[in-house]
């Protein structure tokens, strides 16, 4: 199975200044029933353009033979507002259900069909799926060339590659949701109105149907007028719902095929109104032999995380639980008395390579999901860390632009920084918490001492022996891993092993020392991270350092030691406050947008959630625990159903900011308040106090349009505007780089009328609310008002985290802040030309400190330089008349190295492909004449540059230069004057940037700023005298002996006061 990372194989992106990466999803639970793995989608969801502006906007990153999504220019139906000639607009009410009944809808969808066979047809594409709703677009399988055509095509906004994802004790009682007292009771109208009218639809790896959490009545035709919640069968078999906004549900049970022909249809009932499943990519591209043997094609789930999601979210109440024989009570859903609608993108193969959860099947899930008119979509499967306008992200704008309101799981790759996923602004991003300690067992040694760990043993160890795993080797495999077949039998038998954790699966270590006689297990984390309760094979407790080295040195030094493994906890120690953020929850900062937006959003329980699971993914089991952010997300799901079932004219937005302004905090060990926002969002949802919070901050469909172009992203709409990241209207605030004063805007909707006041504290940062006073007169007037910071004396390259406060109309509507301040605001990557051996360029900069600012040169090295004459032809690994492929070795340790092919003719193409020694493919294969590619901290190892030429007049052959750059230490051939900088925080000047005796060829360097937190890399090409250069992205050379500033990153007035 694939893990959670970025691939850079294959992946397209949107055009614009910064490239767009597609990440790599991955299902998001940290569990020993591993499930599937799933993928990114594409769409220009809501997203039109005129032709000329999609030309600009199209980055065709990485293309191999494949499978793709193509999305074309024109919006879906979804948010189709008029415009095209013919036809009216399809695009529904603010809040409503697209209709695709309606004759206007089916005729623009045809014409949406249309255009994408023309498309398709230019390039002799076969297309698999189309799509018209959530997305204008299509799937197909595509040559490297094909694809690299089709993304050139003024018509096609987007080429992003089929790729594969994987899926990321009752919480309801620890969030005081049931009970007499619970929310459920006080806010929600009783758990049979919890909910209800709404629909919620899990895109994940399907369901279980025979789960008691999933159990109805079978659906009766209508008799009388539809009531909200009741559903009923149509004339034509579906099963329909009229839902608490006034819109109907129309859903049905699609029939499985080939291996899962066995589901008929029929299992459908009151509680699951729909379940579909998309299979093309998973039959298409897996081949029988290599598809795992449970698998069915149809919505059962055969690997337990999508049985597991859906019945957090919206499971019926009250289910007894039991887990290896041991009952754990009751348990429901957040929302039991919603109904769910399950889309099944995620399928199981035996090759890790394959499977997953496709693209183009989430998208189809999308699509369908916004057709059926549900009303919250749960998507706990990862998405990319480095950008906001992934397919995916887009198909979900058109679900939030039909009134759908979208959480999806941040991502299990904590505690690192900048992990998170899913950052577009339209969705709800949930981080991981910890909930309750009484999955509690105790390792209690002879000697007297005890250590807690987590544990849901079905039966103790009394005084056995104990030995460490490396000490039993068996001379098979790694012993202190406990791999299978590693551990001696003779050493074992009949004691307690202690295994590390890592590399092999957790109950696969339990299952070694069965194997071996053992008959219990210690499990010790080597570092802090998530304690987890699987079902083991022997009596098992889990324990985090300090208590892990603590057991192995006394294991190992006394061999007389005899153990218990308790099933409670027996030392006494007092229970750590929670909720705690779980430390395989992913981080901000969030690397898109330059970090000026915070994610995640809200927290909600991920660690060890019980909940449903998939009999056939489980042997056997109906329950089971499962952590990750993959399982708190539906949490937040379930909380969005709720909501809108009391509140049914609430926009997505006013949902998300309801959440997270009424947040709870998350906390430390020792109770105090973590402050880490970067990794809590807004804190843990309060379901006591979300239906009132007072304030909202709202946004609609153009608001997130505006934003996209914000980033960089031409829409071909000069009409529209554009919105900063940082000014985005969310309930929270983030800047990445503060230099001087930096003015940011919001505008608030008042639910509860009164007069506000804003307190705010961001420790070493001046604030400024204006005005500091908002009076609302009557429900739904609005207000703006202006937020500016300075950094007085915070930290320089580090973030300032804090919160922003309007109290009044006895409610508390606070908002997270994170500020990074900086010592100089500079661009990150800037170009100089000249035919001069010395010469010198201005780098425009901002200050952020009124104290000197020291500069670090590294560099100028230069490159390996290669001349070539190509003619145009198809790109191969080969060196041809088309194609110049070399080798470049990166040593351990570099921080930058910059790959180019720079043209001699302005009006040829030339493309650029990178194969790292990992096999990652990065392409740069823009119209620019020439092309570069620049990688921060590159993987060590040989790396083979490719130089194509794509196109050139008349296709003449045309001369260009085939670069390598690696940077190293300090050449002495530069020097920046002045240095140390001095100037006042907030002031613009410039950095005189000089080299000198450069003989012709290309160089990197990289200036780095003390106080800030990322550097600036320089790149200098000097031309022999009379020859002609075309420095990548289009920069010209500049005056005699003096270069020309080409930012080649994020425009530095972004951040300028």
């Amino acid at each position: 199975m694939n893990s959670q990372g970025k691939s850079f194989i294959g992946s397209g992106g949107l055009r614009k200044a910064a490239a767009l990466a597609v990440g790599l999803p991955v299902l998001l639970s940290s569990v020993a029933l591993t499930p599937a793995q799933a993928a990114p989608t594409s769409g220009s969801t809501v997203l039109g353009s005129t032709a000329a502006g999609v030309a600009r906007n199209v980055d065709p990153k990485s293309y191999q033979d494949g499978r793709y999504v193509v999305v074309l220019a024109e919006k879906p139906a979804a948010t189709y507002d008029g415009g095209t000639p013919g036809y009216v607009p399809t695009k529904p009410q603010a809040g409503k259900k697209l209709d695709v009944g309606k004759a206007e809808v089916k005729q623009y969808q045809a014409h949406l069909q249309q255009k994408q066979q023309d498309v398709a047809k230019q390039q002799s594409v076969t297309i698999n799926r189309d799509y018209t709703t959530a997305i204008n677009g299509f799937s197909a399988t595509l040559s490297a060339n094909q694809a690299v055509n089709l993304a050139k095509n003024p018509d096609v906004l987007l080429v992003a590659p089929d790729t594969q994802s994987a899926p990321d004790y009752s919480t309801t009682d620890f969030l005081n949701l049931s009970g007499p007292n619970g929310a459920w009771n006080t806010q929600f109208g009783g758990q049979d109105q919890a909910g209800k009218g709404t629909v919620v639809g899990v895109i994940d790896t399907g369901y279980t149907p025979t789960s008691k959490f999933f159990a109805g009545d079978p659906v009766q035709p209508l008799v009388g007028d539809p009531q909200v919640g009741i559903p009923y069968r149509t004339s034509d078999g579906k099963i329909a719902m009229l839902k608490a906004n006034g819109d109907t549900f129309v859903g049905e049970c699609q029939k499985g095929t080939d291996t899962g022909a066995a589901f008929d249809g029929t299992a459908c009932n009151s509680k699951v109104l729909a379940a579909h499943y998309f299979a093309d990519a998973f039959l298409q591209t897996v081949p029988p032999a290599q598809r795992a043997p449970q698998e069915q094609i149809s919505p059962i789930d055969v690997v337990s995380h999508g049985t597991h999601t859906a019945s957090t979210a919206a499971g019926n109440p009250g289910v007894e639980t039991f887990v290896d024989g041991r009952s754990f009570g009751k348990t429901s859903g957040v929302a039991p008395a919603a109904k769910l609608s399950i889309y099944k993108v995620c399928w199981e193969d035996t090759d890790p390579n394959t499977g997953g959860c496709y693209s183009s099947a989430a998208i189809a899930a999308i699509d369908q999901a916004i057709a059926d008119g549900v009303d919250v979509l749960n998507y706990s499967i990862s998405g990319a860390t480095d950008t906001t306008t992934d397919p995916v992200s887009l198909a979900f704008l058109s679900a939030a632009s039909a009134g759908i309101f979208v959480a999806a799981s941040a991502g299990n790759s904590g505690p690192q920084a900048s992990t998170v996923n899913h950052g577009a602004p339209w969705m709800t991003t949930v981080a991981a918490t910890s909930f309750s300690q009484e999955l509690q067992g105790t390792v209690e040694f002879s000697d007297g001492t005890k250590f807690r760990g987590a544990s849901i043993m079905n039966h103790q160890v009394s005084g056995a022996g104990v030995v460490l795993s490396a000490n039993a080797a068996s001379g098979a495999g790694n012993a202190a891993l406990c791999a299978p077949g590693s551990l001696d039998p003779a050493k074992i038998a009949g004691k307690v092993v202690v295994c590390d954790r890592g590399v092999v699966d957790r109950v696969a270590k339990s299952a070694e020392v069965l194997r071996g006689g053992g008959v219990g297990m210690i499990l010790v984390n080597l570092t802090s991270s998530s304690l987890d309760t699987d079902k083991h094979a022997v009596p098992t407790v889990h324990v985090n350092p300090p208590a892990s080295q603590a057991i192995k040195d006394k294991v190992g030094a006394n061999p007389a030691l005899t153990v218990s493994l308790v099933d409670h906890d027996t030392t006494g120690l007092p229970l750590e406050a929670q909720p705690q953020i779980a430390g395989f929850s992913s981080r901000g900062p969030l690397l898109a947008t330059d970090s000026d937006l915070l994610k995640p959003d809200v927290s909600a329980p991920g660690v060890a959630v019980l909940a449903g699971v998939s009999p056939i993914g489980s042997k056997g089991d109906e329950y089971g625990f499962m952590s990750g952010t993959s399982m708190a997300s539906p949490h937040i799901a379930g909380f969005g159903a709720l909501i809108l079932a009391k509140n049914p004219d609430w926009s997505p937005a006013t949902v998300k900011s309801a959440m997270m302004t009424t947040a709870s905090d998350v906390k430390l060990a020792d109770g105090s308040k973590n402050q880490d926002v970067f990794a809590t969002g807004a804190g843990e949802m309060n379901p006591a106090s979300v239906l009132e919070p007072g304030l909202v901050y709202d946004a609609g469909t153009e608001d997130y349009l505006k934003f996209i172009q914000g980033t960089g992203v031409d829409l071909g709409k000069p009409g529209l505007g554009s919105t900063l990241p940082r000014d985005m209207n969310l309930p929270s605030f983030a800047l990445g780089n503060l230099a001087g004063k930096i003015e940011v805007t919001r505008t608030v909707t008042a639910l509860t009328p009164g007069q506000y006041r804003a307190t705010v504290n961001v420790p070493g940062v001046d604030v400024k609310v204006t005005p500091s006073v908002l009076n609302f007169n009557e429900v739904g007037q609005k207000k703006t008002f202006k937020v500016t910071f300075e950094n007085k004396t915070a930290a320089l390259g580090t973030f300032a985290m804090g919160s922003l406060k309007w109290e009044g109309a006895n409610k508390s509507v606070v908002s997270p802040i994170a500020v990074r301040p900086q010592s100089v605001l500079a661009s990150k990557s800037i170009a100089f030309t000249s035919q001069e051996a010395s010469g010198s360029a201005d780098i425009n900069i901002v200050s952020g400190s009124d104290s000197p600012t020291a500069v670090t040169i590294d560099g100028l090295s230069k490159a390996d330089s290669s001349a070539a004459e190509l003619v145009p032809g198809p790109v191969a690994v080969a060196n041809n008349a088309s194609n110049f492929v070399k080798t470049a070795t990166v040593p351990p340790g570099t921080a930058f190295a910059k790959f180019s092919v720079i043209s001699s003719d302005p009006t040829a193409d030339f493309d650029l492909y990178v194969l790292s020694p990992s096999g990652q493919l990065f392409t740069a294969a823009t119209p620019s004449a020439s092309e570069s590619l620049s990688l921060d901290n590159p993987q060590p190892g040989t790396y083979t540059i490719i130089a194509n030429l794509y196109a050139s007049p008349n296709n003449r052959p045309t001369k260009a230069s085939v670069d390598a750059a690696i940077l190293g230490a300090n050449q002495g051939n530069a020097t920046v004057t002045p240095n140390p900088i001095k100037m006042k925080n907030g002031k613009s000047g410039k950095l005189s940037f000089a080299w000198n005796n450069l003989t012709p060829g290309s160089y990197i360097g990289r200036l780095t700023f003390d106080g800030t937190s990322a550097p600036t890399f320089v790149s200098v090409l000097v031309s022999a005298s009379g020859t002609v250069s075309v420095v990548p992205n289009d920069d010209q050379e500049g005056e005699h002996g003096k270069g020309k500033l080409q930012n080649a990153g994020e425009d530095q007035s972004n951040n300028a006061p």
